[in-house]
């Protein structure tokens, strides 16, 4: 039987391999594209941990264009999705070589939304599974990584996963609806050219933010203001002291101020 351990990023992997393996015989494989994984025996069972680098699969529309409202779409490999992404390509074709010799499955990503939703799109694209067993660990030390493993969770978090999973879809269905909204408004507004206009569930109220602050900036008005401060020696050595009351806003005050002042003995209060 063979038991394939999937993890969020390399050195998950690395140590996780390292804590279970009990120091017998663990052997590393690397790929022609440098993607190491670990296989070891624990149990009786031939273990495999192979890792993700974040999420393999991300949301993407079912047919392109600029049209809105957009309600369809599908998961697809990261990097068809975004071309930053390519560089999962690799950790996904080893996953994909995996996979398939495995009867057992272990989802080790971080104990998330996130982490769920990563393990979860592996099973369901890669073994065509939607469930499988679950290590539950907070850091990635020997101890709680062995204990992880021996009081493994029979399932996956639902709760966590179905959070996930809303949390991509309504943050995709707003960003590319308002973008292409805003774009095609742009475009009309332009009468020429085509320029993307992006928006998100963080990025538009983080620029409202700015636009706000930006707008207080250019309208600010610097007003004139005075200072007193009086300069005095105690025991040979200077002192200097403020006004209390702070800035003062009319010069004919900060001139009264100083002419009531001006001959008088200071006085140094606790």
């Amino acid at each position: 039987m063979t038991v394939i351990i999937i993890t969020e990023k390399p050195d998950a992997s690395r140590r996780i391999a390292e804590a279970l393996a009990e120091n017998k015989s663990l052997k590393v494989y690397t790929d022609e594209n440098k993607v190491t994984y670990y296989e070891f025996e624990r149990n009786g069972k031939k273990h495999i941990v192979a890792c993700a680098v974040g999420h393999l699969f991300n949301l993407a529309p079912v047919e392109r264009g600029w049209s809105y409202p957009v309600f369809s779409y599908t998961w697809k490999p990261s990097y068809e999705v975004n071309k930053d992404s390519v560089f999962s390509k690799k950790y996904l074709d080893v996953l994909s070589k995996l996979v398939p010799k495995a009867s057992e499955f272990i989802i080790a990503t971080d104990y998330d939304t996130e982490g769920e939703v990563i393990g979860f799109n592996i099973l369901k694209f890669l073994a065509n599974r939607n469930d499988a067993k679950r290590l539950k660990f907070s850091t990635l030390t020997k101890d709680e990584l062995v204990e992880s493993y021996e009081k493994i969770l029979p399932h996956m978090d639902f709760g966590q996963l179905e959070a996930g999973l809303t949390r991509h879809e309504l943050d995709w269905l707003w960003g590319i609806n308002l973008t292409r909204a805003l774009t095609l408004a742009l475009k009309n507004y332009q009468g020429k050219g085509f320029s993307i206009l992006s928006t998100g569930r963080v990025q538009g109220p983080t620029l409202a933010m700015l636009l706000e602050r930006e707008l207080e900036i250019r309208k600010f008005k610097p007003k004139p203001f005075w200072e007193l401060e009086l300069h005095v020696k105690i025991d040979d050595r200077e002192a200097v002291a403020t006004y209390e009351k702070g800035r003062i806003w009319k010069k004919e005050d900060a001139d009264n101020i100083l002419k009531d002042c001006k001959g008088k003995d200071a006085k140094v209060k606790d």
